[in-house]
């Protein structure tokens, strides 16, 4: 068993590194898959992050969020919690 179709997250969005998306950042329109190189957190779902799918421009990797990268929302959200300190 693959993780190219993974089923459909809380926001109605297929998830998998075989589904063709575009950031979900506004106004980009860059494409991707929907896999965990482009998912805010380190899991589909991740219970810390807004569950949405990014390009390497609007997704944020800097030891935040071990194995995987946060958005710009939940990087800032994640700073005013204290929380990168702590990771």
């Amino acid at each position: 068993m693959g993780w190219a179709f993974c089923g459909t997250n809380d926001h109605g969005q297929e998830m998998g590194y075989s589904v063709t998306a575009t950031c979900d950042e506004p106004g980009c329109n860059v494409e991707i898959d929907r896999g965990l190189a482009h998912v805010c957190g380190r899991m589909h779902e991740d219970p810390d992050t807004c569950h949405k799918y990014y390009c390497a421009e609007h997704l944020f990797v800097a030891d935040v969020a071990p194995g995987g990268g946060l958005c710009k929302r939940c990087l800032d959200e994640w700073e005013g919690q204290g929380r990168l300190e702590d990771e």
